[in-house]
């Protein structure tokens, strides 16, 4: 409603006083009830949207709520932070670089179930934005997610091909499935950083799934 008002030629003193109240009212339930990381984004979102507004500047008004009205679908689990680098960046080199510090921020995103749009990250698009923002931090990521992925599968191999020789027997592939399903929870969480974490759930299951197949096979081979 505030981008409606501010590019609309009759604006509505009316509508314009009930929006700022729901967005007012909205605040302090954000600033009550949410996570960490949806409340830092959200609140600041808001409280610069009010002093934009108190600069009385009608097109900055307007291009801050358009830049912004969008924001929430990350935590309605529609996009992650990193689709929204054209808006974002796009205010910045019109207004200058202190708004939206955070874009330029690598955290990790953990959530407790795999977001709704899930499946989008096995596109090979998915990490383009994260990429055009982030280069360098993005080669770390994808070398720090393969060597979470290999790095469970090589100890394991090391440990019954050298440290402790196994008998040649079906039960080894056992636990080079389970080394590999350690690699994929170890993987999900290097991915938090590019926010395409897939949930707590998965990560438990792979680690601790995986961690049992291997050690059964570890039993099996060695008794």
């Amino acid at each position: 409603m505030i981008r409606f008002l501010h590019c609309s030629n009759s604006f509505n003193q009316e509508k314009y006083d009930s929006a700022i109240a729901s967005i007012k009212v909205a605040r302090k339930k954000i600033n009550a009830n949410s996570s960490p990381l949806e409340k830092s984004i959200l609140l600041y979102c808001i409280d610069t949207l009010f002093e934009i507004i108190n600069e009385c500047n009608t097109q900055k008004i307007f291009d801050f709520a358009d830049a912004i009205h969008n924001i929430p679908e990350i935590y309605m689990q529609k996009r992650n932070l990193y689709s929204f680098r054209k808006e974002l960046k796009s205010f910045q080199r019109k207004y200058g670089k202190r708004y939206f510090a955070f874009i330029d921020e690598v955290k990790p995103h953990f959530t407790k179930k795999a977001p709704k749009n899930k499946w989008e990250f096995f596109s090979p698009e998915s990490d383009e934005e994260f990429k055009k923002l982030h280069p360098i931090g993005y080669k770390i990521l994808v070398a720090a997610g393969i060597i979470a992925l290999m790095l469970p599968q090589i100890i394991y191999l090391v440990y019954i091909t050298v440290i402790n020789p196994a008998p040649n027997e079906w039960t080894i592939m056992l636990g080079y499935v389970g080394s590999f399903i350690v690699g994929i929870g170890l993987f999900n969480i290097v991915a938090a950083w590019i926010h395409q974490y897939l949930g707590h759930l998965l990560t438990i299951l792979c680690l601790l799934g995986g961690t049992a197949l291997t050690l059964l096979s570890m039993y099996l081979l060695y008794t």
